[in-house]
């Protein structure tokens, strides 16, 4: 250990007399506390006065106080012991085995195509685990709400949260062979106005599709027979011939690898969008939170590799 490292370390224990000695109000009662004698907490004392060139306690004979420069560099010093607490803590926190309720809050199809059979996996994974799953697809405050994880197609808008990229999600249009023979096979954008579509019910109303054309995205408003807050119901409308839908690959894989629906005007998806985990930076060491974090990068990395093989194939 360098000579450097040796001085840190003193600095740090002069520190902490120091704080004691004001804490408990004098030499004595901080002396009983550390183990230490009288003289030695004093000489700790001095020796931190000396090295920095300045008297931080005035002493008397019946009473100790701090002098202007003692008072704020003890609030400082009290800032940095606690700072220090504080991450020996985290750590010890870091390396309990998880347990507790889990708040998680996900989007609909999130929950219903990836979640959903995936759950159990993890719960038998850490027994003292319990989950809440709240489903909805609106933008939430986590920390006002409760909430340890968010999951969302949307980064993270306040610096007090941790975003984690866990997957790209790619949109496309899909259809059934069935209303494709019947309907033929749209080629062009302008031509999905002669088609019937699905679309899908937000909280603000049907959402239009994003498609992407001449190097730009835009915004299609589908003329739609159905409108529908459930991916589910998307789906299977699709599936059943109703009409194009957009949705997202990893909603319809299952079908697409059954041939029950084809992917349409490829050429034209947008950019794919991000799915994040959402969580506040002081929750980030928590066991229950962290191993959750690690379990959806692993879901989400197998999902992706899935995908991707059955495109392959």
């Amino acid at each position: 250990m360098n000579h450097a490292s040796v001085e840190r370390m003193d600095a740090f224990s002069e520190i902490a007399v120091f704080t004691r000695v004001v804490d408990l109000g004098g030499f004595t009662r901080a002396a009983e506390q550390l183990r230490l004698t009288q003289s030695g907490v004093s000489r700790i004392v001095s020796r931190l006065e000396e090295r920095l060139g300045v008297r931080l306690l005035n002493r008397t004979t019946r009473s100790l106080s701090l002098t202007d420069e003692g008072a704020a560099y003890y609030e400082r010093c009290t800032r940095i012991l606690a700072e220090l607490e504080d991450a020996n803590a985290t750590l010890a926190r870091a390396s309990v085995t998880p347990r507790g309720r889990l708040r998680v809050d996900a989007p609909v199809a999130i929950s219903d195509f990836v979640l959903g059979a995936a759950l159990p996996r993890f719960l038998e994974r850490y027994p003292e685990v319990s989950i809440d799953l709240t489903v909805r697809d609106q933008l939430i405050d986590p920390t006002a709400e409760g909430v340890d994880v968010v999951i969302r197609l949307a980064a993270a808008r306040d610096s007090e949260l941790i975003s984690r990229n866990l997957a790209r999600a790619r949109s496309i249009l899909v259809a059934s062979p069935a209303y494709l023979a019947a309907h033929g096979r749209p080629r062009t954008l302008a031509s999905l106005r002669e088609h019937t579509c699905i679309g899908y019910l937000s909280s603000t109303g049907p959402l239009p599709w994003r498609l992407k054309g001449n190097a730009s995205e835009m915004s299609y408003v589908a003329n739609a027979r159905l409108v529908a807050g459930s991916g589910n119901v998307l789906t299977r409308a699709a599936v059943a011939g109703l009409g194009i839908a957009q949705t997202f690959e990893y909603h319809v894989a299952p079908e697409l690898a059954r041939g029950e629906l084809e992917i349409i005007l490829e050429e034209y998806e947008p950019e794919p969008r991000t799915v994040h985990a959402l969580f506040a930076r002081q929750k980030s060491a928590v066991p229950k939170v962290r191993v959750f974090i690690d379990f959806l990068v692993e879901l989400f990395a197998s999902t992706t590799a899935e995908l991707a093989g059955r495109k392959r194939r």
